[in-house]
């Protein structure tokens, strides 16, 4: 497996410094963002909306996994109403706001990967939203495997991350308050990441092989506008490892 980048000299963001900066999460993420302030909805958006576009149907319950104050569910809410939503991070302070903003979806503090399994039979997709790179590298794999065995056969796993190849976000996420302590990760490291856990066996020939045929690699948000047209554009690019953003998705074997 490829390895994640070196931590460069920095030390990891403590939780109780997440807790902190949960009360301002939306003003300083809109500092952050700049010019680019206005499309900031639109990251929220376009993630429902293509989470919607790669489900063969919708989700009886979708759990966001490091959901922070919440900012993705109102869309998830909107993408799927009859799904039930969960929520879970591992700051208090973050679970806190979110529970009372947003009082339809069932919120969680998780500080372990053990603590996943109590959602295990209450939903078949885990949306993961720009959450990796604030884990440390040495706790990903860890991480990864509690969110499969929280998983059913045929549950979806849906990661959303940065795209360090892209200079406007690489630009951004360097200037952002809330990633100080972030370390972007390269595309190909988050899907052979993936890969390590959600393969499966093929018996060809009498010989087993292993195969990660369900696990896919999509560069996405070329675009911060949205509509139909720009969304259908978006879709043909997907190989193009120039969007602001990547998703990586498997669904367990």
């Amino acid at each position: 497996m490829k390895e994640a980048p070196a931590l460069t000299g920095r030390s990891e963001r403590t939780l109780a410094e997440f807790d902190k900066f949960a009360q301002n999460y939306s003003d300083e993420a809109a500092k952050d963002l700049g010019n680019f302030e206005k499309y900031r909805n639109t990251a929220f958006l376009y993630k429902s909306q293509y989470l919607k576009y790669i489900l063969p149907k919708e989700p009886k319950g979708i759990l966001d996994f490091g959901c922070g104050v919440g900012l993705n569910v109102p869309y998830l809410k909107k993408y799927f109403p009859n799904a039930n939503l969960f929520g879970c991070d591992v700051s208090s302070e973050s679970i806190k706001i979110a529970e009372d903003n947003f009082p339809y979806c069932e919120f969680s503090v998780v500080n372990t990967p053990e603590g996943l399994m109590r959602f295990r039979d209450k939903i078949n997709v885990i949306f993961v939203s720009t959450v990796l790179h604030h884990i440390p590298s040495v706790e990903h794999e860890k991480w990864i495997n509690g969110l499969h065995l929280a998983m059913n056969s045929g549950d979806y796993l849906v990661i959303f991350e940065h795209n360090i190849k892209n200079p406007i976000t690489a630009k951004v996420v360097k200037g952002s308050k809330g990633d100080e302590e972030a370390i972007m990760l390269d595309a190909r490291y988050c899907e052979q990441l993936v890969k390590g856990r959600f393969y499966g066996t093929l018996v060809r020939n009498q010989e087993i092989k292993v195969t990660c045929n369900n696990v896919r690699l999509r560069y996405t948000y070329f675009f911060p506008w949205r509509s139909s047209l720009f969304t259908a554009i978006e879709r043909f690019l997907w190989f193009i490892p120039l969007g602001a953003q990547y998703c990586v998705y498997a669904r367990k074997l």
